[in-house]
């Protein structure tokens, strides 16, 4: 599968399990997302990173609906499992949807494969491309203010207007970069490199779905 049908993949993941309230499919879409990041190798750290930022929401997600559910204690049982695990493969279908892939390759195969806008997809990864020089910016103007006398906090209003101060300079030399290499809105472009999408990885999304028909035929709980 490409970076499209991975993605589409993960969208119909996800409203499956949203629309469901079965425990034991998200228990194994939990459990066949975290086996793909161990086959794939990825760091333990990063996978404990995933684990601990799914803890408060998944908590949070059980407490509320099984202390404060307007069903029968089984019922409320069962709907905060629900609730829970769900938080829980979201995280990980999104750990396994941007897993081995940048930003770049995934918005280059939507714009592709599902005619996104050119626009569109080169404002974000400028937008993302960004980001190093925000955390520069913010480290300077903490500095300027330290050499006032003024110390800025991250809570602080006058922080982020003086970082939104360089960001609109910052898009004004984006626009022009963009117009000086032959950037126009709605002309048609070529691409340095093409990601099509193969027959196989459709019928492999297909057969993944009808599995979880099964699961969900099967499961009880």
């Amino acid at each position: 599968m490409n970076a499209t049908q991975r993605m589409v993949l993960a969208l119909a993941i996800s409203l499956e399990i949203s629309l469901t309230k079965s425990v034991t499919l998200n228990v194994v879409l939990f459990s066949v997302a975290f086996l793909l990041l161990l086959i794939r190798r990825q760091p333990l750290k990063k996978i404990g990173l995933y684990v601990a930022i799914a803890i408060i929401p998944v908590l949070g997600s059980f407490w509320s609906f099984y202390l404060y559910g307007q069903g029968t204690t089984a019922e409320n049982l069962h709907f905060g499992l629900v609730m829970g695990s769900r938080v829980l493969v979201f995280i990980f279908i999104g750990a396994w949807l941007t897993m081995g892939m940048t930003p770049y390759v995934l918005l280059a195969s939507l714009r592709q494969n599902l005619k996104m806008s050119a626009t569109f997809t080169y404002g974000i990864l400028g937008a993302l491309n960004f980001m190093p020089r925000f955390k520069q910016a913010f480290s300077s103007i903490q500095a300027a203010g330290m050499m006032r006398g003024e110390v800025l906090r991250w809570w602080q209003p006058t922080l982020y207007f003086k970082a939104l101060v360089h960001a609109i300079k910052w898009s004004k030399n984006l626009a022009m970069a963009m117009t000086s290499h032959g950037f126009q809105e709605g002309a048609s472009r070529s691409a340095y490199r093409d990601y099509p999408m193969a027959k196989s990885g459709w019928v492999l999304i297909v057969l993944i779905l009808i599995a979880l028909q099964v699961i969900l035929f099967f499961s009880r709980y």
